[in-house]
């Protein structure tokens, strides 16, 4: 068992002590709500405002108000032109030229030009940069693998610059969905000029040059992200608001008791505890919609006792997957038998309750692989500070100790926990995977062989051949033979535990001007966004 659960019991509660001081020190400080400027609560604060290092969700949602790529998201989250005028794909789907708009600078007023885009992007790709999951997409590009992997220079990654207005991106294969990535921060030009001059600490609020809508105002670790409007971006007369600031809310009571007074516009989560009251007083303000996202259990593959397959098998199928949707989360989300989102599946939805068979077969396969009441298997469950994390995470370590498995329950913040997450420090760590387009590849990087997505290094020959196969291959009904393949090997194989395809909640206020339901990314662009006078959004 992991060395850790020696320590002190009452050290268990100092994450909850910490969230519930932060969440009471929010509530003294946040001011009166000021007038053009957006005010989001996220669950947890950027770990990096750098494209290329950080892993954090609350990061990709400020870098994507700071930085615009050759492509953008619109409000529903589809791929359109953005420093990019237009486009052109090669007949086989495998070069994409992107002529740049003319005259775009940076927030500094330097200009703009297809160099800018080609260093960027081969920063990306450049194993001295520790570029983290996202960098995985550089693997789509010509010679990308081989320059994460250190065997080739990152200046003979896919990427040149034919004159200062064109940038041409080569990639391994077609891929349909590259529009989508090419949209992410990842790919926007980052400032070579300050990054050179200030190293790592570029991102400082008094260093930061960026080339989006907003720009850099403030930030310090702890407290809100501040964004302001940026006029120097090429679309500026159309950015409606004077900016955005963006809070950490650990704690998704207080994220409920802040907007319920007015002081946030939009808070990402809320108890499921509060999903009917909600509903009863708050109807137009409570949003419910589907997402490209998916929760999971994640094994450390790296761990002899998670290698046997007959271990796996019996953790997931002890789980009562309806049990959690339907008692716990109850927003509408789908349990989960396998990890692609149902809308872009290509194997059926199916599967009833879990019934007293399975559990049997759950201790037939743990007897099998030589535990017992004497010696139990035992695991411990890493999953970040949340109330409806701790449910979830007690609710299934109850249905495993059914089965005879001995559990222990570990949480953190969710900085520590993406950390120990890439170092490969625990045993299962709960994950929320989202595809940031909608096909199967999104889902499957994450479980990809050498890919920094890949947290738990799982690792299957057979896998890795049907993507490969599925890369080459043009025919549509064929590539969905070879995904639907690889859906069945990651079933089989017990890869992960999935548990539920994830619904957005969260609380948008009247007053906001824009929000669109419909958005799968999970990301709303300040950009499209619009704030009522205050009188107005009563």
């Amino acid at each position: 068992m992991n060395a850790r659960l020696g320590r002190p019991r009452w050290t268990e509660y100092l994450p909850w002590l910490h969230a519930a001081f932060a969440a009471l020190l929010l509530l003294q400080t946040l001011p009166a709500q000021a007038s053009g400027i957006l005010r989001t609560g996220h669950p947890g604060e950027p770990d990096s405002l750098d494209p290329h290092t950080s892993v954090a969700a609350p990061a990709l949602i400020v870098q994507n108000d700071l930085f615009e790529s050759l492509l953008t998201l619109d409000a529903r989250g589809r791929p359109v032109p953005g420093a990019a005028q237009r486009y052109a794909v090669s007949a086989d789907g495998r070069v994409y030229t992107f002529t740049l708009r003319k005259d775009l600078m940076y927030s500094d007023g330097r200009p703009i030009t297809a160099a800018d885009f080609v260093w960027s992007i081969r920063r990306l790709a450049d194993p001295a940069t520790a570029s983290t999951g996202l960098a995985a997409w550089i693997d789509l590009l010509e010679n990308g693998r081989a320059i994460l992997r250190g065997e080739r220079s990152p200046n003979t990654l896919g990427v040149d610059a034919p004159d200062e207005r064109t940038v041409r991106i080569r990639l391994t294969a077609a891929a349909p969905w590259f529009p989508s990535i090419a949209a992410f921060p990842v790919f926007a030009p980052l400032p070579r000029h300050v990054i050179e001059r200030h190293g790592r600490a570029w991102t400082r609020p008094e260093n930061m040059v960026v080339n989006g809508p907003f720009m850099l105002e403030s930030w310090t670790p702890g407290q809100a992200v501040r964004v302001r409007k940026n006029p120097r971006f090429h679309a500026a007369p159309s950015v409606r608001l004077d900016g955005v600031e963006y809070f950490s809310v650990s704690d998704q009571n207080t994220g409920v008791r802040l907007f319920l007074d007015g002081r946030l516009d939009t808070v990402t989560n809320f108890p499921p505890e509060k999903l009917d009251d909600l509903r009863r007083t708050r109807p137009r303000e409570l949003r419910l919609a589907p997402s490209l996202g998916v929760t999971a259990y994640v094994f450390n593959h790296r761990l002899p006792k998670f290698r046997d397959p007959r271990v796996r098998e019996a953790l997931s199928i002890a789980v009562d997957r309806r049990m959690l949707t339907s008692k716990i989360v109850r927003a509408g989300d789908q349990h989960a038998l396998g990890i692609v989102a149902p809308s872009i599946s290509a194997l059926p939805q199916s599967g009833g309750p879990r019934e007293t068979a399975q559990l049997e077969r759950a201790g037939a396969l743990l007897r099998a692989a030589g535990y017992t009441s004497a010696r139990p298997l035992e695991v411990e469950l890493l999953y970040h500070t949340s109330e409806e994390h701790k449910k979830v995470a007690v609710a299934i370590a109850a249905m495993w100790q059914t089965a005879g498995v001995r559990v222990a329950l570990r949480n953190a913040e969710r900085q520590v926990v993406e950390a120990a997450t890439r170092q490969g420090d625990f045993e299962i760590v709960r994950a929320a995977w989202f595809s940031p387009y909608p096909d199967a590849s999104g889902f499957f990087s994450y479980l990809r062989k050498g890919s920094p997505s890949n947290g738990g290094a799982y690792e299957n020959p057979q896998f890795e051949d049907t993507l490969e196969r599925t890369a080459s291959t043009v025919d549509p009904a064929e590539r969905r033979r070879l995904q639907r393949r690889a859906e069945d090997i990651l079933q089989r194989d017990h890869a992960v535990i999935p548990l539920y395809h994830i619904v957005s909640r969260r609380l948008v206020a009247q007053r906001v001007i824009g929000w669109q339901d419909d958005n799968l990314s999970a990301i709303r662009p300040a950009r499209w966004l619009d704030l009522r006078p205050p009188a107005e959004g009563q």
